[in-house]
């Protein structure tokens, strides 16, 4: 089968958001498109070289959903990271896959061609801004020190609503394991939290069966990574019949979390990311 570009990946995309009520995140996307699409294997798992990442695969994607918000304003990204068709995006036939691409590449052209006129040349990476950002975060994440990722995770798990966040485990293996309180309006529970910086590595399913068994009497678990869960990790964490689930945050999702709460990520014009925040937090 031959590697889909992100022209031929823009109706796959507005079909798997449509399947989802019209909002998702990228992750939810790029699951949706594998089953929509039956991707075997190999499509799926390959590297996209120069990031470690994401998959070439959801690289490309995040390519696809910038052409959509740039040139067919078929889609928007207003907050954690959630994708949401416009009414202009739900309305587009998709029956004509080759029309709505050359759409895309005709406003491309025309987009390009009025900055010229009144901007002058920019460049490939000026014109085509697409969520490379992430990419540099977790860079930046993965190679701090022990102490700010700590603090990060911990600002990040505040932010988002728990209370009495402690940290109970080391960091001798990059990652970081603690109890929090979920607090929920009037109600509250406990959770506990692993947090384990894995580079490009992906996250596996032994290893969500090992952070379960440490879950004793508490019901939730929050599992957050720098890197990727396989497949077989996410069922392993989704899986009902084992009693208790978690919420499992991969990189991606950690980064769209980092701008939903405004940590560490500046937006202007574009997003932005704060260095100095994150060296030194």
């Amino acid at each position: 089968m031959k590697f889909p570009t992100h022209l031929d990946l823009i109706i796959p995309t507005i079909k798997a958001l449509k399947d989802m009520g019209g909002t998702a995140t990228p992750s939810e996307i790029t699951n949706k498109v594998i089953e929509l699409e039956k991707y075997p294997e190999e499509i799926q798992n390959e590297k996209q070289q120069g990031d470690g990442y994401r998959t070439k695969l959801e690289y490309r994607l995040a390519w696809a959903r910038t052409y959509m918000k740039k040139f067919l304003s078929a889609v928007e990204d207003k907050s954690r990271g959630l994708w949401s068709l416009t009414p202009i995006g739900l309305k587009l036939d998709i029956s004509n896959a080759q029309s709505i691409i050359d759409l895309a590449q005709e406003n491309k052209k025309k987009d390009k061609k009025n900055w010229q006129e009144n901007k002058g040349e920019k460049s490939e990476d000026e014109e085509e801004a697409s969520e490379d950002w992430k990419t540099e975060v977790l860079n930046i994440i993965n190679n701090s020190s022990p102490k700010s990722f700590e603090n990060l995770c911990q600002r990040l798990l505040r932010e988002s609503g728990c209370i009495n966040v402690e940290v109970v485990g080391g960091a001798n293996d990059k990652g970081i394991d603690g109890t929090a309180v979920l607090r929920l309006g009037l109600i509250s529970f406990p959770v506990k939290f692993q947090c384990k910086r894995y580079g490009s590595s992906q996250v596996t399913p032994k290893l969500i069966r090992e952070f379960r068994g440490t879950l004793g009497q508490v019901d939730k678990g929050i599992f957050m990574t720098t890197g990727r869960f396989t497949k077989l990790a996410k069922e392993e964490g989704q899986d009902l019949s084992k009693g208790k689930t978690m919420d499992m945050i991969d990189g991606d999702t950690l980064c769209d979390l980092l701008r939903e709460y405004k940590i560490g990520i500046e937006e202007k014009n574009d997003v932005n990311v704060d260095k100095d925040f994150f060296e030194n937090i």
